[in-house]
């Protein structure tokens, strides 16, 4: 029972038990259905990405277009994700998901039938990056919280965030790829009808799940509900670390997915290499899952976060001096091992101590990592304009490894946090 006694056979039997456990939310139907409908949503949505910078690069031939996209994209996703988390913890948590999947899969059918019909234009693209952000940002708050009442109690939680991490990270091994592939054989319209048919099963899982009904439900003034949620992780230095961590990260370097097209039109590999290159990265999230209870099982989860931001920024450097296509697919795999270890070691803490009634409000602020992700392909876009993918590739690797060693590392409280001491702390 004791997860630090001797287990009979060594420790080898006892770590594999320790991976093992991890599917363990999986027995419940509810959380079940909600995983099967989150992962074809994501893959919808990765298609969409490869698939839309693909088609600016190709209509442009300019790693601005690129940027520009990726810009409008951005701004209603850091404008309104912090309503969005207003909104997971007032409402019905379930109705916004299925509203906002609705509304991604409406606009994505509409650019595919403009592709379909040879009338897209770059404009169009912007246009549908701003509708999927703006659905985005209601659905990725109202998701985070929704999740946890899919389980029987909060114990479950540290095993359900690596799965809903494995969603994303599988999918980053295949989802790529599907999409390089299906726009070299039959267009990017085809691949945009996959990405909707991948919001329109989320939808439908969504029919058949009954989450728990006990939760607190935030009322008053929306302001003051925003303010409330903004003040509760200024209070607490682990929680304000954790996010403040995710910014940097997500600001200067996560999104070096969107400058991929350019280096895999430098590296001559065309759009099945940019498939590859993007898929490569989902591998290393595999490997990063895989190894991911063992590394937590020997550090805590702030060391954890260290760790991961340390290795993801030494990784994306050695991608832009690379000149070599297969040295960028491993290095790229490293990079989804040290994106595991950071995302999945974040979420835990947050998702495993957090109070039910401010649980919205809070991952709606970590959630604006993957919105700064947009903000971060437009910086590295437009400074490849200037300088240089490969400049701007690794200045911005440069700028999170000095964060991580000039001020997150100096932060005992992160440093030694541990999720038993948290739990009790939000218990009491």
């Amino acid at each position: 029972m004791n997860d630090t006694e001797p287990a009979a056979g060594g420790s080898i039997p006892r770590a594999f038990r320790r991976w093992l456990s991890l599917f363990t939310p999986l027995r419940f139907r509810d959380f079940r259905l909600f995983w099967i409908g989150l992962t074809a949503q994501i893959v919808g949505q990765q298609m969409f990405q490869v698939t839309v910078g693909w088609l600016a690069y190709d209509l442009t031939g300019s790693p601005a277009a690129l940027g520009l996209i990726n810009l409008v994209g951005f701004v209603p996703r850091v404008t309104l994700t912090l309503l969005g988390g207003v909104f997971a913890d007032r409402w019905d948590q379930q109705r916004l998901i299925t509203v906002a999947q609705g509304l991604s899969a409406a606009i994505i059918l509409t650019i595919a039938t403009l592709a379909i019909t040879e009338n897209i234009e770059v404009w169009h693209l912007a246009v549908s990056a701003f509708v999927l952000g703006m659905s985005q940002s209601i659905d990725e708050p109202a998701r985070t919280a929704f999740f946890p009442r899919l389980l029987p109690d909060r114990s479950h939680i540290p095993s359900a965030v690596p799965l809903i991490s494995l969603a994303w990270s599988s999918t980053r091994v295949f989802a790529p790829s599907i999409a390089g592939f299906v726009i070299a054989a039959w267009g990017a319209d085809a691949s945009f009808l996959l990405s909707a048919a991948g919001a329109a099963t989320m939808v439908a899982m969504l029919r058949f799940v009954h989450p728990n009904q006990d939760r607190p439900p935030s009322r008053g003034n929306m302001l003051r509900n925003l303010i409330e949620g903004v003040q509760y992780v200024r209070a607490d230095e682990v929680y304000s670390k954790v996010i403040l961590s995710a910014f940097v990260y997500a600001t200067f370097l996560a999104g070096y997915v969107f400058i991929l097209p350019v280096f895999a039109d430098e590296l001559g590999v065309g759009s099945k290499g940019l498939g590859v290159l993007t898929s490569a990265a989902g591998v290393g999230s595999l490997i990063g899952l895989g190894t991911f209870s063992f590394l937590h099982a020997r550090f805590k989860p702030g060391e954890v976060i260290i760790i991961g931001m340390t290795l993801f920024s030494f990784a994306l450097m050695g991608v832009a001096a690379s000149h070599s296509f297969m040295l960028s697919v491993v290095l790229l795999g490293v990079t989804g091992v040290a994106h595991i270890y950071f995302q999945t070691s974040a979420n835990v803490i947050l998702q495993s101590t957090l109070e039910d009634r401010y649980r919205g409000r809070v991952m709606s602020l970590y959630g604006l990592l993957w919105s700064l992700m947009l903000l971060s392909g437009t910086l590295l876009n437009l400074s490849a304009e200037f300088v240089g993918p490969r400049y701007a590739l690794g200045g911005g690797a440069v700028v999170v490894l000095v964060y991580v060693w000039g001020f997150l590392a100096r932060s005992k409280a992160l440093r030694h946090v541990t999720l038993e001491d948290r739990t009790e702390t939000t218990k009491a």
